[in-house]
């Protein structure tokens, strides 16, 4: 697959809430569900950020400010000039069959970019569970309400959907119904009490990684997880089952931008 950068105005921006924006850029993107872009704000280095979604002449990105790159991207208008270069990584592998994502808070972006395309490629059933702290948190609850065979919503105050949390109701729906694939993106707690879940109900998953990263490509190591120096960026950041068993830092632990290791 070409990685080519490309250097392209900001075609669109959309608030989602107030430190949330969604970015669109005119341009191809040959990407699939899970991958991840390196965007490029020349007086501030560069950043990976996960794909919302793909059309033959444009991608976008939800983006949370969180930090001094995200702060001046939000100080950006339409127009203004990034760079972007990619796809890279892994993608979920798209089993079209019974499928079930689970997902909480900022990190939904990949599950919309996949049901989106699990519904082109005719899947057999898609159900979604959406997971927030509250109501303003929640993210594309019409639209997966109108890709997914169903979509349930939990919010941690109860101001949306079910009182509790994404992985309280995958519990209920899984004593209930069958899935094929479990697909899980969320922060990484959330995703390990998913992952003992779908375990516990023998369901093949995978599971959207974030670490931190420089590189995007396998060349600086920051992004490498212990005990078998996984590469995040080039063999995730979608692990699957078989993989996830060897990384004793998942659900624990996490590397800060010096390699230090913190627990989560």
């Amino acid at each position: 697959m070409k990685c080519d950068r490309q250097t392209l105005p900001i075609a669109a921006i959309r608030e989602e809430n107030p430190s949330l924006r969604t970015f669109t850029f005119h341009g191809a993107l040959d990407a699939q569900p899970g991958q991840f872009i390196m965007l490029t704000i020349y007086s501030q280095g560069e950043k990976p950020f996960s794909i919302l979604d793909v059309d033959d002449n444009s991608f976008s990105m939800t983006i949370k400010n969180i930090g001094p790159f995200t702060s001046r991207l939000f100080e950006m208008q339409v127009g203004d000039l990034v760079s972007v270069r990619g796809p890279y990584g892994h993608a979920f592998s798209g089993n079209n069959d019974k499928v079930l994502m689970v997902g909480g808070g900022y990190a939904t972006p990949p599950l919309r970019f996949l049901a989106k395309s699990l519904r082109e490629t005719g899947v057999g059933k898609l159900v979604n569970i959406n997971g927030a702290r509250t109501s303003d948190d929640l993210l594309y609850v019409d639209d997966f309400s109108k890709l997914c065979d169903r979509s349930l919503v939990a919010t941690d105050d109860g101001s949306l959907g079910t009182k509790g949390t994404s992985v309280d109701i995958m519990k209920n729906v899984l004593e209930e119904e069958t899935f094929d694939q479990i697909y899980i993106s969320g922060p990484e707690k959330m995703m390990s009490a998913a992952v003992a879940v779908a375990r516990e109900h023998n369901i093949p998953f995978e599971v959207n990684l974030e670490r931190y990263m420089k590189c995007g490509v396998g060349v600086c190591g920051s992004c490498v997880m212990d005990p078998n120096g996984f590469i995040l960026c080039v063999e995730g950041p979608i692990v699957d089952q078989d993989a996830l068993e060897g990384l004793e830092e998942f659900g624990v632990s996490h590397r800060g931008k010096t390699g230090a290791i913190s627990p989560l």
